[in-house]
């Protein structure tokens, strides 16, 4: 299966066979804690896989992503949720999302999660899965309520402990303080895993690279936007050319994922896709926060655009009414294409009801329209500079940050709502 010679059948090993099932198992922990692959992979035979089935692919996967292979480690939890039958018991769903985890694929462990915890409901594994998986995708409210039932059901279980601990760790603000609500409950985490052996290295949740990252990321294009929006012809062509090479390097990065995990971008974006689709079909809090986030996204093609062109010429830079309309239209496309793209990612029922809640998705595009037509009604009358383009600009800004701020306080009060209601 992966391109070399098959193991040796268990009746071939030195000795015979392994006692049964269970102790090969336990053998193959010890092997893969010494680094001793090649044996592991002898005990893991075709043969051993073949009697166990699921459990059998899920162990080979799961020797495999020690053993730094994500393709073959994929292609095997693969093989395994495909064998695995509506009566399979939790544990193996557990371990794919364990795997899956481990692959970096946590939208996938997700689905395989919600597969454990539906196969067994009342189980403590499931729901710390579940706590991990929710706090791998940022979702900290929800790790923390499936961490509680974890502890609720096995209170002296360790890793539901060390769960709950690392979860509620995970709302920590940016200065590294814990919300006063969540201190006593945590303490009391930290010191129940503590006294059943757990190591303190592993209470602290880490700190997520992929935010930090991201808001460098968009400081860094905002410098660029600001080259391209107060320099001349050299500093906007400059500021450009980083623009592209910033994306060419994200193209790339994402070419060497791909090469490294053996899913194609395609692929994870449509898996990602189908369970933010399932999710927010099912909870009526998450598709509100998604259309609160959809409706923010709409005055930033308008300030990029024509508040651009109204800042320009508020100092004395106007651009000629061809340019300006071509930059109302490219903004207003880029509207649509927002809204385009909400009914690609959530679907067509889905979409129509976010974009109808509360009229916020209205309501920017209606003033995203006046905004631009103003604009290019300003550049068709001649108006060179003064106080109507220092006006058109502040009004830009104003309702890009209005419009922000307003979505920050309804996302947390539809978040408060929510956690009140797990």
């Amino acid at each position: 299966m992966f391109g070399a010679a098959g193991p040796p059948d268990d009746e071939d090993l030195p000795g015979g066979p392994p006692e049964d099932d269970a102790s090969s198992g336990e053998r193959v922990h010890v092997l893969v804690g010494q680094g001793r692959f090649a044996e592991a992979h002898t005990l893991i035979s075709d043969a051993f896989v073949e009697r166990n089935g699921s459990a059998g692919y899920l162990l080979r996967a799961w020797v495999l992503t020690q053993e730094r292979r994500p393709v073959e480690a994929r292609e095997a939890v693969d093989w395994a949720l495909a064998l695995a039958g509506p009566a399979e018991t939790a544990d193996v769903f557990v371990l794919a999302g364990v795997v899956l985890l481990t692959l970096d694929e946590a939208h996938d462990a997700l689905t395989v999660a919600l597969r454990a915890h539906g196969a067994e409901p009342d189980g403590w594994e499931p729901s710390v899965l579940l706590s991990d998986v929710y706090r791998r995708l940022g979702r900290v409210p929800d790790a923390v309520v499936a961490a509680r039932r974890a502890v609720a059901v096995a209170p002296y279980e360790a890793e539901a402990q060390v769960a709950l601990a690392r979860s509620l760790s995970a709302t920590r603000g940016l200065f590294g303080r814990l919300p006063r609500r969540h201190r006593t409950e945590h303490e009391s985490a930290v010191e129940r895993a503590l006294t059943l052996g757990v190591d303190a290295g592993q209470l602290t949740a880490p700190r997520g690279g992929a935010l930090v990252g991201g808001i460098g990321l968009a400081l860094f294009w905002a410098v660029q936007l600001y080259r391209i929006e107060t320099g001349g012809g050299w500093q906007l062509l400059s500021a450009a050319a980083v623009l592209a090479a910033t994306l060419v390097l994200i193209a790339l990065l994402v070419r060497v994922g791909t090469r490294r995990s053996g899913v194609t971008a395609r692929t994870r974006l449509r898996g990602i896709r189908a369970t933010t689709r399932t999710e927010l079909g099912g909870d009526d809090w998450l598709w509100r926060i998604g259309a609160v986030h959809v409706g923010a996204l709409l005055p930033f093609p308008v300030l990029l655009s024509t508040g651009m062109v109204a800042d320009r010429a508020r100092g004395g830079h106007g651009w000629p009414l061809w340019a300006t309309a071509t930059a109302a239209a490219a903004g207003l496309g880029a509207l649509v294409l927002v809204l385009v793209g909400a009914r690609w990612w959530y679907g067509t029922w889905l979409a129509r009801r976010m974009l109808g809640y509360g009229r916020v998705v209205a309501v920017q595009l209606a003033v995203a329209g006046g905004l631009a037509g103003s604009t290019v009604g300003l550049a068709a009358a001649g108006q060179a500079s003064g106080w109507p383009w220092t006006a058109l600009a502040l009004g830009h800004l104003a309702w890009t940050g209005l419009s922000w701020c307003a979505a920050v306080v309804l996302v947390w009060r539809l978040q408060t709502r929510r956690r009140q209601a797990l």
